[in-house]
């Protein structure tokens, strides 16, 4: 484990005379700068003196922690001014809600989890972090994981932040062309298409094949859902010329009278391996289980036609 290191009571004149000018003096501008790129007010709460005792001679912040300080905190801003620009008000709001107090700090990582730089959530506070020797290190990069550090701080929720991210990028914005696209095929503008979302998530999350063989899985779940459904679903209707067969149109209709097509994630599949479309009760579902999950998706309704 990293060696914790008590605050220094007081630091050098020269070292607290540069952190003064050049370090205090801007920071009135960082917060503003901050607060204008997250929409609301947000203050830097840095402790120099618990900082400095992990400088090493010659290295960065020895004798010029002011500069150090500076670099770390105009790196969080950069990192945070890309981040929102990748994920919008979403991540915006995000970082709001969950970093409730609104301050951004730098500390010393007592986990030994990072490297040479991180971040993380901690009583709402957004941290910036630093390992043990590698004070100055990656000093731009350290809210690099800020979308990773986001979804950690909400462990329960029902769906990670990462996760919501993702549906909102891949599916979300494309749900209007598939649903136009299904519409089309079946005829039928009361159709309802169903993710179902917080159930699959769980399934996976709970799975040691999807943590093993998935890792990046929350970051794909909205794009592997649309593949599903668009290159799975829709175009399997497609294949099968549903647009021009009135039979097939009331074939659907009759049997999934529920009008509704619905995944889902089960512990054990009825006939196929990897994925299958099944109708339950007049409902569509598309199910795979957690050890096949994204195998073969292109072909989960091929035999649309057998099951209907």
């Amino acid at each position: 484990m990293p060696t914790v290191i008590p605050s220094a009571q007081k630091l050098p004149l020269a070292v607290r005379k540069n952190v003064r000018d050049e370090y205090e003096n801007k920071k009135a501008d960082f917060e503003e700068e901050l607060s204008s790129i997250l929409g609301k007010p947000w203050k830097i709460d840095i402790n120099p003196n618990a900082i400095w005792v992990y400088t090493e001679e010659g290295g960065c912040g020895r004798t010029s922690l002011d500069s150090c300080l500076s670099s770390y905190v105009s790196g969080a801003i950069d990192n945070i001014k890309s981040f929102i620009d990748e994920h919008h008000d979403l991540g915006k709001d995000e970082i709001n809600t969950v970093c409730a107090a609104h301050t951004l700090t730098f500390e010393f990582d007592e986990s030994g989890k990072i490297h040479y730089s991180g971040c993380d959530i901690h009583n709402g506070r957004l941290r910036m972090l630093f390992q043990e020797k590698y004070l100055g290190y990656n000093v731009h990069y350290a809210l690099q994981k800020l979308e990773d550090a986001l979804s950690a701080a909400t462990p329960d929720a029902a769906l990670s932040y990462t996760a919501r991210h993702s549906i909102a990028e891949y599916w979300d914005a494309k749900l209007p062309e598939l649903k136009e696209m299904i519409v089309k095929q079946l005829n039928n503008p009361a159709i309802k298409i169903d993710p179902n979302w917080e159930e699959v998530y769980a399934a996976l999350k709970a799975s040691k094949s999807v943590q093993e063989n998935w890792p990046e899985w929350e970051k794909t779940l909205g794009r592997v859902m649309m593949t599903y459904f668009n290159d799975g679903f829709a175009y399997q209707l497609h294949c099968n010329k549903f647009e021009s067969d009135d039979m097939l149109q009331e074939g659907f209709a009759e049997a999934v009278h529920k009008g509704e097509v619905k995944f889902r994630v089960v512990k054990k599949l009825i006939k196929d391996s990897y994925c299958e479309p099944v109708v339950e009760d007049g409902v569509l579902y598309l199910q795979t289980i957690p050890e096949e999950w994204t195998t073969n998706c292109y072909y989960i309704a091929s035999n649309i036609v057998d099951v209907l």
